[in-house]
């Protein structure tokens, strides 16, 4: 019966394994079978590249975490701790790292009110400050074996000027650079308070009626001030044994001969001023001076005289 309704029909197709026998031709059922297999053999095939490429990259990469987010202050300090895991062990037992914290918000006790209590505000800064703190971490045990993984805990102290109580955001370099990504950081605590009311300028009524300083009679003590030594006052209380007492007249202090010219003094008493020299035949000044005078008159004469004569031989 079979045989002769496909002899009969050659239209009719046998779905025995979704293969026509008369015909050999794959049906309906058999294309999307292999489809689908071949679809679930790409996806496999995608699947076990993903895991040969990415998984060795996770499971090797150096990554660090901060296992105290939230530190509370104790004695001017905060308590870090964290775990640094490596892709390998280091070459070194202490390993120097670098921590870098850039502030991004600053826990403020701020005074609104004069005499007022300190209230916290967070004051989110606009550029985060940075700062580093280099330390060398420890990747060995006491028997000197190093390993890959490490816990490492260290202290910030708020003396240095930079941390305070606000937000952090941390970052771990190594001697290969960074290592993992950033990690959060809050260290709680009472910041200094600030005052941020209103300033008041005016001063106290009573004191605006006082003009020019204050001035205070202060006496300290290192100089005399109002006090005067009374030195001139006569002591009645005589010498004392050990004292040196004057006796007899005091001579003078010039003596009485020391104005009387000397002889050298008494030769020089009329020596004129000048080049010092002395005109022969005059004993002084007067004379020389009327010798001169006489001298001048004479030859004025003779000119005179000699003028004349010259004339009355010209005409």
């Amino acid at each position: 019966m079979y045989l002769g309704a496909v002899m009969t029909n050659p239209s009719y197709v046998c779905h025995v394994r979704g293969v026509c026998r008369p015909c050999m031709v794959p049906g309906p059922d058999h294309l999307r079978r292999s489809l689908l297999a071949r679809f679930v053999t790409l996806a496999v095939a995608l699947v076990a590249v993903a895991v040969v490429l990415l998984v060795p990259r996770a499971a090797f990469a150096s990554s660090y975490t901060i296992k105290t987010p939230e530190v509370t202050e104790s004695r001017a300090e905060w308590h870090i701790k964290v775990r640094i895991d490596l892709s390998k062990a280091p070459a070194m037992m202490h390993t120097p790292m670098r921590f870098t914290f850039s502030k991004e918000a600053v826990d403020e006790r701020a005074i609104m009110t004069k005499g007022g209590e300190p209230q916290h505000h967070r004051v989110v800064l606009e550029t985060a400050a940075k700062q580093i703190v280099s330390l060398d971490v420890d990747f060995a045990d006491p028997s000197g074996k190093v390993f890959k993984s490490t816990y490492f805990e260290f202290d910030l102290a708020r003396k240095d000027g930079y941390f305070e109580a606000g937000e952090y955001t941390v970052v771990l370099s190594g001697t290969d650079g960074d290592i993992g990504a950033a990690q959060k950081l809050v260290l709680k605590g009472d910041n200094p308070p600030v005052y941020r009311g209103s300033m008041d300028f005016a001063g106290d009524p009573k004191d605006a009626k006082k003009k020019g300083p204050k001035m205070e009679s202060v006496s300290s003590g290192i100089d005399g001030g109002s006090q005067v030594a009374q030195n001139d006052t006569p002591s009645s209380a005589g010498p004392a044994s050990t004292d040196v007492v004057a006796s007899g007249p005091a001579p003078d202090m010039v003596p009485k001969g020391a104005f009387n010219a000397t002889s050298e003094e008494e030769s020089v008493k009329d020596h004129p001023s000048g080049c010092g020299c002395v005109v022969a035949g005059a004993d002084g000044w007067a004379g020389g001076t009327l010798g001169a005078g006489a001298a001048a008159l004479l030859g004025l004469a003779v000119v005179t005289r000699r003028s004349r004569r010259r004339r009355a031989s010209r005409r």
